[in-house]
Formats: structure tokens, sequence, C-alpha cells
């Protein structure tokens, strides 16, 4: 994306604010037209109140000087209320665009960002991006408009003189040209050295307690410094750039002053104009080389709002946004699944499953073993339309996946994941992702169900107790059965259950058992885990190997049919619970 084009998209999504501009507009002209008043009036005082000594002129002439200037701070109080109102809307109009473009892209766009450069463009790049139309506005057309009336002043009060204080812009207007051209690249690239500092810094905080638990607290560091420094390098180059070009503009600017001061000393000693004509001018030549001074720094700040703006809209003009919404609904879902002949890659040049094919009955409990990278997780992720297959199709109830909406899809279907997220905030905020209108009592329902709610209960605040950011103020386990009692309260005819209880105790995972037996009277549930226990009350157990379905089974067919499943059971923690364990498990259920 060029400047041009950005520009041109910022324009485009400041028309939805265009009265807050247009008042903008407004305030900055009448404030620019105050400006003119106060030459005038010293011209008033030297050429004809002092000369004549009219001192009933001097309270008039004063007081009309104190009166524009209190009236131009007037309009200028209500310009900065205006544009801190039109400022807000827009950073919060653009910021909410993008976050919705963000969250509504597919997941292998997310595959190919960092969680650091995405936080930079909401956080740093959208202020940014706004300041394009404040400073346009606000600064920018301000200026031009003083810059034009001033001028017009100026060629009417007297032609010549105007046209030697104007000799100069011709070389400023190229001089602002090429400083953008030359600049651009550089805000770029001091744009993308900022995102990849963010990198650093969000994966040292995300990733602490592996920091701390490698002892890699130097090796950060040296690639923090390493980021930093090359940011220093970036904007340093940029500031250079700004170090050469307001400089240069300036001494143009004051070349015309001089020449203003030289021809106009000729012409009053020659008598060819007054000194009051002279002092005003002098007055006006202020007037006129401020603005452009000031559109120097609007031209840097325009060029670094572009550079935002280029990595905002690169966004925002993404295709891939998902549809949720096309395609058929679904009113009542059995949960009849069938893989046929599927086929999927990550990358195009790795395939992960190849030619999977099986089917799950409504109600029935299908379970997936293997070893880590054989492609169960993969399963999930097609069922849940978070990828779509390479090959192959995928059936919900007799109906492509690929024809029914992705919103009706993901409600028929809770997941559990391997690693449970949860967000920063309450256990209550935490549950009713899972439904929204769900009441207390039925948030208990769930928790119990999880066997979460003995230990919410002990919680201070009970199911308004804080988290902690990715529920760090939980362990594992209760992160896990917070997750899981998400899913019951989803109560939906699906339940996809990814090493669910990979995080909980044996003590924990067997009364959770005793939960998922009666949830899975009523739905289809497809479980995948390294437990024994979680499987072998499955209706049919898948063993894949290497992104296929080797062999499938009952847990005795298998046992006694496949050698791989049986030494799947023999070298991982499988296993019932300890005779102790079951025996007191036993006497609970008893009481």
């Amino acid at each position: 994306m060029t400047n041009s084009d950005a520009l041109r998209r910022v324009l485009a999504f400041a028309r939805s604010h265009w009265r807050l501009a247009a008042w903008q507009l407004v305030l900055a002209a009448a404030g620019t037209a105050l400006v003119l008043v106060f030459p005038g009036v010293v011209r008033w005082f030297m050429d004809e109140i002092i000369p004549t000594r009219r001192a009933d002129l001097v309270w008039q002439a004063g007081t009309l000087a104190l009166a524009a200037f209190a009236a131009r701070e007037a309009l200028y109080y209500a310009r900065t209320r205006l544009n801190c109102t039109l400022e807000q809307a827009m950073i919060t109009d653009l910021r909410g665009r993008l976050h919705r473009k963000i969250a509504s892209l597919p997941l292998r766009w997310f595959d190919h960002q960092t969680t650091g450069d995405v936080m930079t463009r909401l956080a740093d790049d959208v202020p940014a991006t706004q300041r394009v139309i404040l400073e346009g506005i606000e600064q920018g057309a301000t200026a031009l408009l003083q810059i034009l009336i001033t001028a017009v002043v100026m060629l009417v009060v007297d032609t010549r003189l105007a046209l030697i204080v104007l000799a100069p812009t011709p070389l400023i207007a190229a001089g602002g040209w090429i400083y953008s051209r030359w600049v651009s690249p550089r805000s770029t690239a001091a744009r993308e050295a900022t995102s990849r500092l963010n990198d650093v810094l969000h994966d040292t905080i995300t990733g602490i307690r592996q920091v701390k638990s490698f002892t890699a607290e130097e090796g950060r560091q040296r690639r923090f410094v390493e980021a930093s420094e090359d940011l220093r390098r970036k904007q340093t180059r940029l500031m250079a750039a700004w170090a050469f070009y307001a400089p240069s503009m300036t001494l143009l600017g004051n070349a015309g002053l001089v020449l203003l001061m030289v021809a106009g000393a000729v012409w009053c000693i020659r008598v060819a104009m007054t000194p009051g004509e002279l002092m005003q001018f002098v007055l006006l030549v202020g007037f006129l080389y401020e603005p452009i001074a000031r559109l120097h720094g609007v031209n840097q700040t325009l060029m670094n709002g572009l550079a935002a703006a280029k990595r905002v809209f690169v966004i925002l003009n993404h295709e891939d946004g998902e549809d949720l919404e096309s395609g058929r609904t679904l009113h009542e879902v059995r949960g009849d699944l069938e893989f046929r002949d599927v086929g999927f890659g990550y990358r195009e040049e790795r395939e992960i499953l190849h030619d999977v094919s099986f089917t799950v009955r409504p109600r029935q409990t299908v379970a997936f073993v293997g070893a880590t990278g054989s492609g169960k997780s993969t399963l999930f992720q097609l069922l849940t339309r978070f990828y779509e297959p390479g090959r192959g199709q995928i059936l919900l109830d007799g109906v492509p996946l690929d024809n029914i909406a992705k919103a009706a899809l993901r409600r028929a279907v809770a997941y559990v994941t391997q690693e449970p997220f949860l967000f920063a905030g309450t256990v209550r905020e935490n549950l009713l992702i899972g439904r929204e209108d769900a009441a207390d009592d039925e948030l208990w329902r769930a928790l119990r169900l999880a066997c979460a709610e003995d230990f919410v209960r002990a919680m201070p605040g009970g199911l308004d107790a804080e988290v902690g950011e990715r529920g760090v103020m939980l362990s594992g386990g209760e992160r896990q059965r917070i997750a899981m009692a998400r899913a019951f309260l989803k109560d939906a005819p699906v339940l996809l259950l990814d090493e669910a209880t990979s995080s909980v105790d044996a003590r924990s995972e067997h009364l959770i058992q005793e939960a998922l037996r009666a949830l899975r009277r009523d739905r289809t549930c497809l479980v995948i885990a390294h437990r024994l226990a979680t499987v072998t009350e499955a209706d049919v157990i898948h063993v894949m190997q290497h992104g296929r379905i080797v062999a499938s089974g009952t847990h005795e067919q298998l046992q006694a049919e496949n050698g791989y499943y049986r030494e799947l059971v023999a070298h991982s923690a499988l296993g019932e619970p300890p005779t102790s364990m079951r025996a007191a498990l036993s006497a609970e259920r008893r009481d």
C-alpha cells in the first residue's frame, strides 16, 4: 500500500465523522480571519493615531485588538474541545473496526502473526493513524487557511512586497514534497522496529515463568537490547532527516523576512511606503511563515501517521475474514458425524491427515488415541471449521460442513481444548462465555458437573473471584475444570474433549468421568486422551498413527488384536486409579 492509497483510505474513513470535521474547519477559518486584525490595528496606530495625536482613537484601537485576541482564544477553546471529541470518536471507531476485523480473521492468519505485532497495531498504530486526519484538519487545514488569507491580504495591501515575501514559498513547497518522499520509508521502518520490540517484550512477559525456570533472563535481555538498538537506529535515521529538513525550511522563511526588511527599508527611505505599512507587512510575514513552520511539523506527523495507517489498513483490507452467517442454520442437531477421505495440512507441502474416514452415530462416544503429532487434535480443528479440509468431506447429520453456517455449527459444538484458556476477569465472566444468559444456579450446576463447585465456593467472592491473566491464580487442574464447566454450561449436542482431563488428578478425573457418563447420554462425544480411564468406556476407539486411522474397535478388541494399541497402553501413564483410590471413590458415591 502506497502513501496515497493509505491517505485515500483515511479520508474515506473520516467521512463518517464529517460533521465534526466541518465544524473544525469553520472555527479554524474564523480564528484565522481574526489573526489579521492586529496588523491592521498596528498600521492604524503608526500611520494615523500617533502622527495625528488622536488620543480619542487609542482606546478604540486597543479595544478592537483586545476583542480580536479574546474572540480568537475563545474559538481556539471551542476548537480544542471539538478536536478532543473528534479524536476520541475516530480512535474508538477505528480501533473497534480493527478489533472486529482481527477477531473475524481465520486461524491461518494468526499462524503467521505475532501477538506483539497485533497489539502494536491496535495500541500504537490506530492513534497514529487518526493523527493524519486531526493534524490535517486541526493543524494542516488551519495553517493553509492562514497562509491563503494572509497572502491575499498582503497582495491587496502591496503587491510588490507580497511577491518578494512569497518568493521562497515554491522552494518551501518543493522541500516538503522531497522530504515526504525521503522520510516515508524511514517512518515505515521505525514502525516495524517498534513492533518487533513489542514482540520481544510480550514474549518475555507472557513466558516469564519459563524465562525464570530456565534462568534465561540474560538471553531475553540480549534479545530485547538488540530489538531496542534496532529501533534506536531506525528512529535516529528518521530524526536525522527531520534535523536537516526543519532548519532548511526555516532558513528559507527567514530569507523572505530579510528580503522584506531590505526592500521595505529602501522604499520607506524613498517615501514609497509608510513605516506603518512596513510594520503591518512585518507582522503579516510572521502570520505567513508561522503556519508554514507548523506545516513542517504536520508533514512529519503525516509521514508517521501514513506509515501507521498502512499497517492498520492492510488488515482492514484483508479479504479472508470469516463469514460466520452464510450457509444453513441448524435447528435440531442429532450429532451424526462422518469423515470421508479427509486430507489436510497446515502447510501445503506437508500433509497432516491422510485419507481419514470414520463415522460417529448420534449419542455415541468415540475416542481417538495415538502418539503426539498423529493428527488427533487436527480432527477437532476441522470439525469446528477453524480450518477447512484440503481433500475429502466432513458431514454433520448428512450435511457437508461447508454448507453449514460457521456460527450455527459452532453453537452446536462444545469444545474443551488441551490447554485450558481463561480470560482475565472473574469465574462468572469466564463461565458466561458458554452461555451469556445463564443464571447463577445454572453456573453452579455446571461447576458441580465439572467437579469445580467446591474450590470455587472456597474462593473469596465465589463466582466473582478473580482468576488472573490466563487463569494464573488457579492451578492447572482448576483451570481445566473451569473450562469444562464452561462447556457443560453451553449444553451443545456435540461435545469435543481434547485431553480434557490431562490436568486433573486421579480423584477429580474419576469424578469427572461420572459426570461425563450422564452428559454423554444425550449427546455425541468425541474424546482425545492418553489416560486409559478416559477411553475405556468409549463405544469406539480409533487408533491414529502418522495422520491415519490404523485400527478401530473397543478397548478389549484393540487390546487383543492390535499391537500398536497395546504398546500405547504399556508406554503411557494409562491405567485405572489405584485400588485404594477406587475404593474411596466407591464409598463416596455410596454416601
